[in-house]
């Protein structure tokens, strides 16, 4: 069995491959997407402070899949890139209409996604009716 090691370039950490977890869509598992984002961000090389953001980040977003995506489970998907992480949570749920998504925080919601776009440098969010979803968040080493 091979297993996935760290490697130091001279622009920082990596990983040679991604981390892919499949979690049950129950609160129980969102401490052990939290744990690999914690791990993940320090193999990046990221300050605590913009490792705890990304665990919040990572927190929420599966938070609603969880909520809202009426799924079993769902995959995260962690790369270490030499300057920073990119994370992406899928799931096969239902999915939505982006453009349906107003952007500001009403009373159905949508504070997630608020929080996530402050937290990361940037953010993707693909997803079509009856399709799920895929959300792509990056988060850059600041030096």
């Amino acid at each position: 069995m091979e297993r996935e090691t760290a490697r130091i370039t001279e622009e920082g950490s990596g990983l040679s491959g991604p981390i892919s977890l499949t979690l049950p869509s129950s609160p129980e598992y969102v401490l052990l997407a939290r744990l690999v984002m914690g791990q993940a961000g320090r193999l990046a090389g990221l300050e605590p402070e913009e490792v705890y953001d990304l665990k919040l980040a990572v927190t929420e977003a599966v938070t609603n899949v969880i909520r809202h995506a009426s799924v079993e489970s769902y995959e995260i998907e962690y790369r270490v890139l030499p300057l920073g992480v990119e994370v992406s949570v899928t799931d096969a749920g239902g999915g939505f209409r982006v453009m349906d998504l107003t952007g500001e925080p009403d009373e159905h919601g949508g504070f997630g996604l608020t929080v996530i776009r402050n937290l990361v440098d940037e953010l993707v969010l693909d997803s079509t009716k009856g399709g799920g979803t895929r959300l792509k968040m990056i988060r850059r080493v600041r030096r």
